[in-house]
Parts: structure tokens; C-alpha cells; sequence
């Protein structure tokens, strides 16, 4: 499986969490400010539910999953995802360099070159990269949620 069909459906879950907020019946709600004025229209969807496949990637099981090259050597690890339009993943955060955290930079690769197996109970990440390649990457600015 690659990275770009679990995150795909691991996006589809999110997009389906986040309209969970939202007026179920309603095609568009007005909102009021603090001040009483109403604003635009603010767009809502019917609330769909899937079925997710037991052998399907989760984000909390794929964050900080270790990537190796296809030498198997460890090159790094998955530290965030990036999603555009509240649905579609476009760049797989890899932490690189560093040791122990110290000198660690983030580089943003296409889940097209993630490949995700089964690694146990776990995943397990490959690119076809080697450090020198992720380190002469554009860095990606990242500031981790503390």
C-alpha cells in the first residue's frame, strides 16, 4: 500500500470528522458576529459515513513511523502530513538529519514516494532517497506543536 492510498482515506476520515461539526440537514447556515451582524453563508454538507478496512493506516500509528531508503537504511522519520482543502493530502513531512532531535531539519515529500508496509503491529516507510538526497532537500519551515 502506499502512503498516498492510506492517507487518502486517512484524509477522507478526517474531512468526514470535520463536517461532523456541521448542521447535518443544512445546505448553508448564516453566521452572526459578536456584534449581532450576520455574515456570508457559510457552506455545510450531509454527513456520509464509511467503512474503514481493518488493515487501513491511521495517522497516530504513521506519525513517527521510521523511514528507511530502499538500502534499508534509516534515513528518518514521518512527522506530519499536510492537507490542502480540508481533504487531500499533498506532502508527507519527513524529520531528517540530527541526532536524538538536536539538528533534525523537515523536508515535505509527495506521498507518491512514500511506500507504507506492514511492519508487525506497526508500518513501515520507504522512499527511494538517500540521506544525502533528504538533506540536500529544500527544508520544509515547521514548527512542531509543543
Amino acid at each position: 500500500m502506499t502512503l498516498k492510498t492510506a492517507l487518502a482515506t486517512t484524509a477522507l476520515v478526517l474531512a468526514t470528522g470535520s463536517i461532523l461539526s456541521l448542521p447535518a440537514l443544512a445546505q448553508t447556515a448564516t453566521q452572526q458576529t459578536a456584534t449581532g451582524a450576520t455574515t456570508q453563508p457559510a457552506k455545510t454538507a450531509t454527513v456520509q459515513f464509511v467503512t474503514v478496512q481493518p488493515n487501513a493506516a491511521v495517522t497516530s500509528r504513521i506519525l513517527g513511523t521510521k523511514v528507511t531508503n530502499t538500502q534499508n537504511e534509516s534515513i528518518g522519520d514521518i512527522a506530519d502530513l499536510v492537507i490542502v482543502d480540508g481533504k487531500t493530502v499533498q506532502a508527507v513531512i519527513l524529520g531528517v538529519g540530527g541526532f536524538l532531535g538536536i539538528g533534525e531539519r523537515y523536508v515535505a515529500v509527495s506521498p507518491d514516494s512514500v511506500v507504507l508496509t506492514r511492519d508487525g503491529d506497526g508500518w513501515k516507510a520507504t522512499v527511494n532517497a538517500t540521506k544525502d538526497d533528504l538533506n540536500k532537500a529544500p527544508a520544509f519551515d515547521y514548527k512542531r506543536k509543543s
